[in-house]
């Protein structure tokens, strides 16, 4: 079957800096300018969680030749927007702009790379900044204290253990000497992607980029993450109680990680089951029952072995109970009854219109062969529409049996607590 993914063409500099160039001639003169790191909160040790995150909010401090605020003011000079996320697997900075502005943009980042200052009267108030959205996402949602706590209870070992935000003693603990040591540990050329989507010549990249970073030296030896999450050997179940108008719930299960075979099938389940609303959840627990106001089923796709998360927010006056039920029951269908061919083919049809839609714009294009270079493998992206159109009623249903092990899940329960 032909792929109906981009061409690319990759170059690495003797630096260990791999550009990847994604041209899509499409005449917009739009570009986007991507630079992923291959640091997450994975990269983390328990008392200096959420540094990875830190470390993207103070690369837009100033540098040896930036004053603070510059570089954003740089971007909007040319008529470009930027943004940046820290997962738990990868930091990921992105400039969309004119296909002329390219050299300006990999002048920014080069400098972001050798010379951020990192200086203490800069790190502090951005500490309080970061502790502010940790209380706004975390502490004071009881949805985000939930999915905090999921992971907590999921993960006892390894760094999946917290997301990015981090725990709120480390934020208020960290020194400006571990954000330093993080900075020259991780944000190094041979820990890096490059990557310009759009309207660009290959030729054009290679010569500009090589001009920006082929001088930059690397630090110091980028250490090997060893954790892994022992196996789990029970079901763990959990209720925590937080100020909440509504019961919340969080049900995981282990499955394996970004490259495995079975992730293409964990998709068609998730979609099976949550996407749009034809899914079986919305069908049952929003539509008919009128249980829950918002349901999430979904597979994490990461470096390390990942979660199938499901995630239910209650109607008022629902027992969280009563949800908890009715997911078990749709999960039992799923594993004792076949499928209906009719949903299989109607997942294939959607997953591959979103998938061609999602090839349409350099942003999105740049995101989707980012997320896969970064953790270190396309092949999942290049086989995974022949993978998608192979899926057969038979494997949803090994993989649900094979994953939905209720001996091995975590179940979190959120009840309203005291105000």
């Amino acid at each position: 079957m032909a792929s109906s993914l981009p061409k690319y063409e990759t170059k690495t500099l003797e630096n260990g800096l791999q550009i990847v160039v994604i041209p899509l001639q499409n005449n917009t003169n739009v570009i986007s300018t991507d630079i992923f790191y291959k640091v997450g909160s994975r990269n983390e040790v328990m008392g200096k969680t959420g540094i990875a995150h830190m470390l993207e909010h103070m690369n837009f401090k100033s540098t040896k030749n930036l004053s603070a605020g510059e570089f954003d003011k740089e971007v909007k000079s040319m008529g470009g927007v930027n943004n940046a996320s820290t997962s738990f697997d990868y930091t990921h900075y992105y400039i969309k702009s004119s296909s002329d502005n390219l050299g300006k943009s990999l002048k920014l980042y080069a400098e972001l790379m050798q010379n951020l200052n990192l200086k203490d009267k800069e790190f502090q108030p951005e500490r309080n900044v970061v502790a502010e959205e940790r209380r706004w996402r975390t502490e004071n949602s009881p949805l985000g204290y939930l999915y905090f706590a999921m992971f907590n209870n999921a993960y006892t070992y390894h760094p999946y253990h917290w997301t990015p935000i981090g725990f709120m003693n480390d934020i208020q603990t960290w020194t400006l000497k571990d954000i330093k040591d993080f900075h020259k540990t991780y944000y190094q050329p041979n820990n890096a992607v490059l990557m310009i989507t759009g309207d660009v010549k290959p030729k054009d990249v290679f010569k500009k980029a090589e001009k920006e970073f082929g001088g930059i030296k690397n630090r110091v030896k980028i250490p090997e993450v060893k954790f892994i999450e022992p196996e789990q050997n029970g079901p763990k179940r959990a209720i925590i109680y937080k100020e909440s108008e509504v019961e919340m719930l969080a049900m995981t299960f282990h499955i394996p990680n970004f490259k495995s075979k079975d992730q293409v099938t964990l998709s068609v389940i998730s979609e099976i089951l949550f996407s749009g609303k034809s899914s079986r959840l919305y069908k049952e627990l929003i539509d008919k029952k009128r249980l829950v106001n918002s349901i999430y089923a979904y597979n994490m796709q990461n470096i390390d072995p990942g979660l199938f998360i499901f995630l239910a927010s209650c109607n008022p006056d629902v027992k969280v109970e009563d949800v908890e039920k009715e997911i078990i029951a749709q999960i039992e269908l799923i594993k004792n009854e076949n499928v209906e061919l009719s949903e299989i083919e109607k997942v294939k049809i959607n997953t591959k219109s979103d998938f061609i839609y999602s090839l349409e714009g350099s942003t999105s294009v740049a995101e989707l062969f980012g997320s896969y270079l970064v953790r270190g493998d396309l092949t999942p992206l290049l086989t995974y529409e022949d993978a998608i159109e192979k899926i057969t009623v038979k494997d949803v249903k090994e993989a649900a049996n094979k994953y939905f092990d209720f001996s091995k899940s975590t179940t979190l329960i959120l009840k309203k607590g005291k105000k």
